[in-house]
């Protein structure tokens, strides 16, 4: 086979599959997007935490001082 049947090989290959991979980016985002709300869901609020443990801080100062 000649080079030039190998290029249109390729250029039809990377054709096909961008045709194919329609759509791709966008169920993706959905996927994250889906799992950060569940693990919300699961483990609270990031600033939830955060302000649990200085709460925590504060309780062990005043038991220090105490």
């Amino acid at each position: 086979m000649s080079l030039i049947k190998y290029v249109l090989m390729g250029v039809l290959a990377l054709g096909s599959s961008a045709a194919l991979a329609e759509g791709g980016a966008e169920r993706s985002k959905q996927f994250w997007e889906n799992f950060r709300l569940s693990q919300e869901q699961v483990h609270g609020e990031k600033d939830q935490a955060v302000a649990s443990s200085k709460a925590r801080e504060a309780e062990q100062e005043k038991v220090v001082k105490k």
